[in-house]
């Protein structure tokens, strides 16, 4: 086992990356002139994981929001004693989330690593918790659905995402609902511990003033005996593309009503391009409905939209959308006007040479700051990392980007991609 160096021209310090005899993926990133050190463990696990085939062909299928409920059990620890409390022991401020592909656990410290990345790992490879613990647990996630439940951001976006792909996994909350959790229990939390969380399945990154060799050395005896399980290639099942639904709305108690537009992709993209085309796509929105477009400085101007304006783009290996939202006084305007500027995209005069450098430079701007930032830096290097890319390459693919590329992921999404919108009026 070693480290492998990888420098980069914008870096001070390399990158270090390693693969353990059980197959745990390890990076570190050194940065000396760090108080802090962040560190995060990723498990390939998340909320749209609920039903595959197992390596024997017997087809597996559990309730909604299992990966969000396994991450809190894994937090009781022995004797009933909670994982969080004895981070703040150690000096440390931990947290874990879910999310549609994976679930993370992190930690921060200004204080001594050693003690809490012990704790990190060992939390991830040993579960304690009973029928009890589950039925207790219940409540307290209920109550966290209930909360989502009344943020009609949190519908907004969900309702689009119900719209784009209903009857799917990603029209589920990825906590569940109320009814899904009721069917959760001991026995079937455990078997997705064991089938999710090996080694093989997770990714270990450390970032900080740290030395790097006395690190790897810790993290290679901690996983001493953690041994990886004989790889179960399992298949998933793929995303229906059930019909879209089409002109849904809501009521609620809003001020203005909100808008959401939604662009199911339908098109494939070519396994390892998944950054590549996500960046393009962030151009192309950028340009046409971004802060920096005429579009949106005349919306804005004349009282359409607000700074609550956003746009998410999401690309996986198993499917790929855009969400654009607004609070917007005339919701059914701004969608036309949006949605015909999107499907005209190769006509419209904010898609220019210039605008493209523009956006580039600060592109790139933005992410050598955000470098400075290590729940940025980590954060977003585990939720796009593959293998053959990862966060550190985006300097040289934006060096090498051009307006053309832009353009023809464009074609290739929007000509292919199915698009609707939901809207949340006031009662």
């Amino acid at each position: 086992m070693k480290l492998t160096e990888k420098s980069y021209s914008y870096l001070k310090h390399p990158v270090y990356y390693g693969k353990l005899t059980n197959d745990l993926t390890v990076v570190l990133i050194p940065k000396k002139d760090f108080q802090e050190t962040y560190a995060i463990l990723k498990v390939q696990f998340g909320s749209i994981d609920n039903e595959f085939t197992d390596v024997d062909g017997t087809k597996k299928s559990y309730p909604a929001g299992i990966a969000h409920f396994l991450e809190h059990k894994l937090f009781e620890m022995e004797n009933g004693s909670d994982a969080l409390q004895e981070f703040a022991q150690y000096g440390a401020n931990a947290n874990a989330y879910t999310s549609f592909n994976q679930t993370s656990y992190l930690f921060s410290t200004t204080e001594d690593l050693r003690q809490p990345l012990f704790l990190l790992q060992k939390m991830v490879r040993e579960t304690h918790f009973t029928e009890e613990s589950v039925e207790r647990e219940k409540e307290i996630i209920g109550q966290e659905i209930d909360m989502y439940a009344d943020d009609p951001d949190h519908r907004l976006y969900l309702g689009i995402l119900n719209s784009l792909y209903p009857d799917t996994a990603l029209a589920e909350d990825i906590a569940g609902s109320r009814e899904s959790i009721e069917h959760i229990s001991a026995r079937i939390l455990q078997e997705n511990f064991q089938q999710f969380y090996q080694p093989q399945e997770m990714t270990l990154v450390v970032m900080g003033d740290i030395d790097v060799h006395e690190v790897f050395q810790w993290i290679v005896k901690d996983q001493s005996e953690n041994h990886a399980t004989a790889e179960k290639k399992r298949n998933f099942t793929l995303l229906p593309k059930n019909p879209i639904l089409q002109d849904r709305k809501e009521y609620d108690e809003v001020a203005l009503p909100k808008m959401a537009i939604g662009l199911r992709g339908n098109d494939l993209i070519a396994q390892g391009r998944e950054q590549h085309y996500r960046i393009c796509l962030s151009f192309l929105l950028s340009m046409l409905v971004g802060r920096t477009s005429k579009r949106y400085q005349t919306l804005y101007s004349e009282n359409k939209i607000d700074y609550s304006f956003s746009f998410h783009i999401e690309v996986q290996s198993g499917y790929h959308f855009v969400v654009v939202t607004a609070d917007t006084a005339e919701p059914i305007t701004v969608s036309s006007q949006l949605k015909k500027a999107l499907l005209n995209f190769e006509h419209d005069d904010g898609v220019t040479e210039q605008h493209f450098t523009i956006l580039k430079n600060e592109m790139y701007g933005e992410f050598i700051r955000g470098l400075n930032s290590s729940e940025f830096t980590v954060g977003y290097f585990v939720e796009h990392v593959s293998e053959t890319e990862t966060i550190f390459d985006i300097p040289q693919l934006l060096n090498r980007l051009t307006l053309e590329e832009v353009i023809e992921v464009g074609r290739q999404f929007i000509s292919n991609c199915e698009m609707i919108d939901f809207m949340i009026f006031p009662k």
